[in-house]
């Protein structure tokens, strides 16, 4: 193609293409949304729908540019072959034309003899009416060649000048073509930037609506805090120092995450199937932590952080559930690995899989807190 008119409108550069999928795609982890979040991401996809149809648009120029210019190709090879063969018809010309004047030369040169003895040396008056016509006809013949070639050449010659009005047309369609493709990559361009501006919007949204919800979770959760403090005092445990609990074990998040998908097993505590204590007493014991069984023995061991200290947790805390809230009935434990969310074995039916700590607390407010170890 020619250099004008670039492909870059027809790229959806694979950082757009990225940028478009967090925005419109349903965010993992249920990430939260609102009714201005919805309505920003259905702006934000109506100006994708647009962005394509420009692409679209674009693609039919670019192809009815390749296909001018592939005609205007064709055009000046014909204009090629046209001016070769008029340079032919040209040579014939002159040669014909001198072969013509050399006859009638010879003929005005010689003709008081040499013609004169071929019409006297007849031997009847037959014969001398037969030599007068072929020489008449000689004469004829050179001429008429002459004239025909004339014709050819002026005929070669219409059609070069039929060729270059053609040329000129195609030249000019082609520019017209080039133009309004470049107009086409000027507003896709512009739209996306305007995908950009949208992608910012819904970002900033997303994350006001995320800090939102984190915070009535650790609000919630402290509150169940503060009521299982004062419900389940004899049953509760009473929360580390902060500067005691030290950097605890991370690196159980990466063993722990190989095996996402295993299928829950009651009582399973392998990979061929976990139950949510077997998960995570197998996964400490693969840094050579025994834990005990139960989730609920595993509450009560290591460094205990208040439900209310979301801010303390670190990845590879165990984080427990009681029923209704209550430290005294802990009947759930998981792995956090970070960003508000947890690694457990949640359910017979279900795998092993990464869920969301802070919705889980917004929706069930089941938390009781955590252990580091």
């Amino acid at each position: 193609m020619h250099n004008g008119v670039s492909t870059s409108g027809l790229r959806t550069s694979t950082a757009l293409a990225l940028v478009l999928v967090l925005v419109l795609a349903t965010p993992a982890f249920g990430a939260p949304t609102n009714a201005e979040i919805e309505a920003k991401q259905a702006e934000a996809a109506a100006a994708q729908a647009e962005r394509d149809r420009m692409a679209d648009e674009l693609e039919v120029r670019i192809e009815e540019y390749n296909a001018i210019s592939e005609a205007l190709e064709q055009t000046r090879e014909q204009i090629r072959e046209t001016r070769a063969e008029l340079e032919v018809a040209s040579k014939e010309l002159v040669k014909y034309q001198d072969q013509l004047a050399d006859r009638a030369a010879n003929i005005y040169r010689d003709g008081g003899t040499g013609m004169l003895e071929v019409l006297l040396g007849t031997t009847s008056f037959a014969d001398f009416i037969t030599r007068l016509d072929l020489l008449s006809r000689i004469n004829r013949s050179d001429a008429q060649i002459v004239a025909e070639v004339k014709e050819a050449k002026a005929q070669v010659e219409a059609l070069e000048r039929s060729l270059e009005t053609r040329e000129a047309e195609q030249v000019a369609l082609r520019a017209d073509a080039e133009n309004r493709a470049k107009a086409i990559e000027a507003d896709i361009r512009k739209q996306e930037q305007y995908l950009a501006s949208l992608d910012a919007e819904v970002r900033q949204l997303i994350a006001e609506e995320e800090e939102r919800q984190r915070r009535l979770a650790a609000e919630r959760a402290a509150e169940l805090a503060r009521q299982a403090a004062l419900n389940n005092t004899a049953n509760d445990r009473a929360a580390a120092d902060p500067g005691t609990l030290g950097a605890g074990h991370p690196e159980v998040v990466a063993i722990a995450m190989q095996y996402l998908g295993v299928p829950y097993v009651w009582g399973g505590s392998s990979p061929s199937g976990f139950d949510c204590s077997g998960l995570c007493k197998y996964v400490y014991g693969q840094i050579g932590i025994s834990l005990p069984r139960t989730s609920a023995s595993q509450y009560k061991s290591g460094k205990h952080i208040a439900a209310d200290r979301l801010d303390l947790l670190l990845p590879g805390d165990l984080v427990f559930f009681g029923t209704d809230g209550d430290a005294s009935r802990v009947h759930h434990v998981g792995i956090y690995v970070g960003n508000g969310n947890f690694i457990h074995a949640p359910q017979t039916g279900d795998v092993v899989k990464v869920s969301s700590l802070t919705e889980r607390i917004a929706s069930r407010g089941d938390y009781v807190g955590a252990s580091r170890f």
